[in-house]
């Protein structure tokens, strides 16, 4: 499939045409700026701004004294504007070097030429990419004009769990052996942690549900772009959940934030979040506890030819802009990104931003100060993008998924008619940005 020319993508793909953008790199020089020094000088930008942008800083800081060829300047843009903002930018030769987003844009910008593709840093050994977990390679490489390549650079993958108040757990004679193994499970789990009028079993958000559709029932759309969200398998998962909300075993109308919130409150036993939680959750003085977010029965199929998992994941990867072609700047960034991902640094970054380690190099012991953190990462082999594969309109469809859990838990609208209105716009926007 191509990409229409929407919006964005229509304006990299117009202004790119002068600069000789192309997905998988090319010949010829960006422009390189140097620094008083002489270093050249790289722009990264990415949106870290807690205790994550301070571990950053310090790894980029440590980065620049360790060598004097290159000199990162890091520069904190929102979250909520940096891909807008970048394209605009790489479109004038203004733009970042190097940019931490998500997979779920990255295909597309690697499509369109935004980002040039590495799998020229992958092929050589002296980076340690095979050091890399292989499941969050596998979420960026993407076929490009036919052929397979590898476009980003592991940064912060981080899988879901099911974070839960050990209080409460063990109040309601509960151990670690009752840790649920079905989606089923979890549910029953869920009302066996609820006191009505007191406490919730389970503070679950009413958005974000594509990973929950996908292990329970059809999911959204097929690995080869067809829209499976229309079935009797999703069907009878949205019933099943509509019928869980009613009988009061977790607050309606959370979003994450909300739902955070409850759990860290104390109002909610459970939350099912990234590793992130474990800060929060001690922050608030919360004895906490996690465990894997359980399997569905459902028949979608992931890539890796598996079913079932409900454990979605915030998939954020390094990414070279084109801007960079083969200029000075591009063997400095890929020595950053060797740099960044070295069982050293990564257990820098872990215990400093609560991600887990990207370098399999990295044992449970070398994160001891954080153990639930190496707890969590042993899910990442089976967490995958709960957005993926788009040319684009992720933006969209994610918009119409929310609309559609929304409105089954908060409304007594016929699931069907949602399912059939989801369909349809679903099915107009990958349309949208397809020629085939």
């Amino acid at each position: 499939m191509k990409i229409k020319k929407t919006l964005v993508a229509a304006t990299a793909l117009v202004l790119a045409a002068g600069l000789g953008l192309s997905g998988c790199g090319s010949n010829g020089g960006g422009k390189t700026e140097k620094t008083a020094d002489g270093k050249v000088k790289i722009t990264m930008w990415h949106g870290f701004s807690e205790a994550d942008g301070k571990t950053l800083e310090k790894l980029v800081k440590d980065f620049n004294k360790s060598q004097n060829k290159y000199e990162i300047d890091a520069q904190l843009q929102p979250w909520s504007t940096i891909g807008e903002t970048m394209v605009t930018k790489i479109t004038s030769g203004d733009g970042p070097d190097i940019v931490t987003t998500g997979a779920d844009n990255g295909e597309g910008w690697s499509i369109d030429g935004t980002f040039q593709c590495v799998s020229d840093f992958y092929s050589d050994a002296k980076y340690g990419t095979k050091n890399y977990i292989p499941n969050v390679v596998k979420q960026i490489t993407f076929k490009i004009d036919g052929k397979e390549e590898k476009c980003g650079v592991p940064m912060g993958y981080a899988p879901t769990a099911v974070w839960y108040n050990t209080k409460m757990w063990q109040a309601a004679g509960l151990t670690e052996n009752d840790y649920p193994k079905t989606w089923d499970e979890l549910l029953e789990t869920a009302k066996k942690l609820t006191i009505p009028g007191k406490q919730y079993g389970m503070a679950l958000s009413d958005s974000g549900w594509a990973s929950f559709l996908k292990g329970n029932g059809s999911g959204v759309y097929t690995t080869d772009g067809k829209v499976s969200i229309n079935t009797p398998e999703n069907k009878a998962f949205l019933e099943k959940m509509r019928d869980f909300y009613k009988g009061g075993y977790s607050l309606k109308g959370m979003d994450d934030t909300k739902a955070r919130e409850s759990f860290e409150s104390g109002q909610s036993a459970m939350v099912i979040v990234g590793p992130w939680e474990d800060q929060a959750a001690t922050d608030k003085h919360i004895d906490h506890d996690l465990f894997p977010v359980p399997d569905g029965n459902g028949t979608y199929v992931y890539p890796d030819g598996t079913k079932g998992s409900n454990t979605g994941s915030t998939g954020l990867y390094w990414w070279v802009t084109s801007q960079v072609k083969d200029s000075p700047k591009k063997q400095g960034i890929y020595d950053f990104m060797k740099f960044y991902n070295d069982k050293e640094n990564q257990i820098t970054w872990s215990l400093g931003s609560a991600y887990p380690p990207n370098n399999t190099q990295v044992q449970a012991s070398d994160l001891q100060s954080r153990p639930l953190i190496a707890k969590i990462a042993k899910n990442t082999d089976h967490s995958y993008i709960a957005i993926a594969g788009l040319k684009g309109g992720f933006g969209d469809i994610a918009a119409t998924v929310d609309a559609l859990s929304n409105n089954t838990v908060r409304k007594d609208t016929d699931i069907s008619q949602l399912l059939t209105t989801a369909e349809g716009k679903i099915k107009g926007y990958l349309n949208e940005y397809s020629t085939d």
